[in-house]
């Protein structure tokens, strides 16, 4: 990565986080009104790990072209 490259998404690393935040909440929301009694903790770790999964996917598919 170039130092340009590195600014670059420095600039938008609050933004990500933000975007990760959202995206955590919308299925947050969703399980909570699919599982009356849904422990959002629970439910943080399992939506954590789901992320993380398509992440490692979506990376391999990016790198592997």
């Amino acid at each position: 990565m170039s130092d340009m490259q590195q600014i670059e998404i420095n600039r938008y690393h609050d933004e990500i986080v933000d975007d990760v935040r959202q995206l955590i909440e919308k299925y947050r929301k969703a399980m909570d009104w699919d599982i009356p009694e849904n422990d959002d903790r629970e439910s943080d770790q399992i939506i954590l790990n789901a992320i993380e999964t398509a992440l490692a996917k979506v990376k391999t598919d990016i790198l592997a072209n």
